[in-house]
């Protein structure tokens, strides 16, 4: 325990979550209250439709407390040792398995199944159409259920569709086996935002995103030189597609079993964490004003959410870019295969894309949290798919000009594939209430899928080399997403102004300080001051365990791209239980 803290906040919870008492203490208290024991030997129960964490929380009682820097550093890198790895190998397995048709491609998978017309488009669409027609109930289950048991089963159910893909000789069979995989990957995605938003700071939200989002990158890294090797296997009784659908079902099932042994739950109920390490795990999201996890399926925060206008921008912005960008996933290789590659060269063209893609990736987080923007980076992103797709449908498909097509195509795929992850940790960031956090995830992901349905119906291969009409289609569909983004941008800068407006009529604080969105070692500065300065506590998140949406919770933040001026901070009191509190204020814009 870190002696050095003067002041922090104590709680005092009642089973509803509601009851709250704000003290003062030192460090000497502190000391003395961690020796106790952080287990009261009773497993308290859940009401119906409450936060998880209030369970824990109302069970330590008067023990609460935000843990130092030290303490979060460690706490976290805990955390990530025990979630990112395995989240990475299964979105790494998804996105490979759902790829691995454009790569077999290349390998005569159209030769050997005989297939016709645009039935090889079908056959990269009828995933989305599965996972779009699961979406609803998905996400259903996703608060229904417990992750830990949830996402292993439906890893393992879809690498046996990815097997059952290698036994498949027709096109009726390749589409049966493609629907099942996209109907079990269809959770796969919500369910890696909602545990990012269960276990991390809306500050750390975005790179825990980049991490497995990042898979898309090394696929055309380590999936390229897989699928290189594969294909130089020789077989009697097996076509080259076989072997890798094959190949990676059995990777996929392996890994899906494993995940039954290692996936965790939520900071309440997970094994990894020390009694003390789960209370200070939720203490530290309290700022994130998200919640944590209930059971119950709320449908009055359904209907918020239909109700919600930036559910419809995001879903917009999601579907707008899923057609192009489906369409160079499905197609990219043949794509390319028209500026005068062959299949080989195709593989060893991809590993360089796949390091643009871990760069660009990695890269615009980065960017994002150093300077709290995320509007202007995607904005800035989808402009440069529009000049690529410009470079690409004026260019032609000489030798000569095989340099320029494949910066153009390097460009628009590296680019469409960062602004992706950016706008899901756009709106996973500024939603609460865990059935509507489900929602609208789900109804996000709807969107995406439905343009991924149309994706690459909008390339057939007699289009080839130039895939005119699919070109002309990434153009219309970026600078659409383009123009959203702006809007979005602006409705959500107008969210907080209502917020702030409604705070100020209820008697409350107008402008105040997203802690959420500071580093640890900042937020615990910032407090330390206003104690010192006032002789009491910093209150933040006192209603964050209460399931309460973004709408509901007037201390919620919008994030949109503001930043932090510490120079313009200034003393507001706010009163709580008839107690005087001194509290920062921060500045916040789009």
């Amino acid at each position: 325990m870190a002696d050095h803290i003067s002041h922090v906040e104590k709680f005092d919870y009642d089973k509803t979550g509601i009851s709250v008492t704000f003290e003062t203490v030192s460090a000497e208290h502190i000391s003395e209250s961690k020796e106790q024991n952080v287990s009261t030997g009773e497993t308290p129960c859940t009401q119906e439709g409450q936060d998880e964490a209030l369970d824990i929380l109302a069970s330590e009682g008067k023990n609460l407390r935000l843990p130092t820097p030290e303490e979060d550093a460690h706490l976290v890198r805990k955390i990530d040792r025990h979630l990112m790895p395995i989240m990475f190998c299964i979105y790494f397995l998804q996105l490979m398995d759902k790829q691995a048709l454009s790569f077999a491609s290349v390998f005569g998978l159209s030769q050997d199944t005989n297939l016709q017309g645009d039935e090889y488009s079908l056959l990269g669409s009828i995933v989305y159409i599965a996972q779009l027609g699961m979406q609803p109930l998905s996400a259903y289950l996703l608060v229904k259920l417990r992750l830990s048991v949830y996402i292993p089963l439906v890893v393992t159910c879809w690498g046996i569709s990815v097997a059952c893909t290698g036994v498949a000789r027709n096109f009726t069979g390749l589409l049966c086996a493609r629907f099942f995989l996209g109907a079990f990957e269809s959770s796969i995605q919500a369910s890696f935002i909602l545990i990012v938003q269960m276990w991390y700071r809306r500050r750390e939200q975005g790179f825990r995103l980049a991490i497995w989002y990042s898979t898309a990158g090394w696929i055309n890294i380590f999936g390229s030189l897989v699928i290189y090797g594969l294909g130089h296997i020789q077989s009697r009784v097996l076509h080259t597609y076989q072997i890798i659908f094959l190949g990676l079902g059995s990777t996929t099932v392996s890994v899906g079993l494993l995940s039954f042994l290692i996936f965790p739950d939520n900071a309440v109920r997970c094994k990894f964490l020390t009694p003390d390490e789960k209370i200070m795990a939720i203490e530290r999201l309290r700022a994130n004003q998200q919640g944590l996890e209930t059971k119950a399926f709320k449908v009055r925060q359904l209907l918020e959410m239909l109700s919600d206008v930036k559910s419809w921008c995001w879903m917009c912005i999601t579907f707008t870019m899923a057609i192009p960008g489906t369409g160079i996933a499905t197609f990219g290789p043949l794509i390319m295969g028209g500026f005068g590659f062959d299949g080989y060269k195709i593989m060893l063209l991809m590993i360089p894309l796949g390091c643009l893609q871990v760069f660009g990736i990695f890269g615009g987080f980065w960017l994002s949290r150093r300077y709290s923007l995320k509007s202007p980076i995607i904005f800035g992103l989808l402009l440069l798919c529009v000049a690529s797709s410009l470079v690409l449908l004026k260019t032609g498909r000489s030798i000569q000009e095989q340099p320029l097509l494949v910066v153009a195509y390097y460009t628009l795929h590296c680019a469409s594939s960062v602004a992706t992850p950016m706008v899901v940790n756009w709106q996973s960031s500024n939603v609460a209430g865990h059935s509507k956090k489900s929602t609208t995830t789900g109804f996000m992901l709807m969107g995406s899928f439905t343009g991924s349905i149309i994706g690459p119906l909008l390339f057939t291969t007699k289009d080839s080399p130039n895939y005119h009409k699919g070109v002309v289609s990434m153009l219309v569909c970026f600078s659409t997403s383009s123009f959203l983004v702006l809007f979005t941008a602006a409705y959500l800068r107008h969210l907080n102004a209502m917020n702030r407006k409604r705070r100020v009529f209820r008697g409350k604080v107008g402008k105040i300080v997203d802690y959420s969105m500071l580093s640890t070692a900042n937020a615990e500065k910032r407090r330390m001051e206003e104690n010192e300065s006032s002789g009491g506590v910093v209150v933040t998140g006192v209603g964050a365990f209460d399931d309460l949406t973004d709408l509901d919770n007037d201390q919620f933040i919008v994030s949109t791209c503001s930043r932090w001026h510490p120079c313009r901070l200034t003393q507001l009191t706010y009163k709580l239980n008839s107690t005087c509190i001194d509290l920062p204020t921060g500045v916040t814009g789009p």
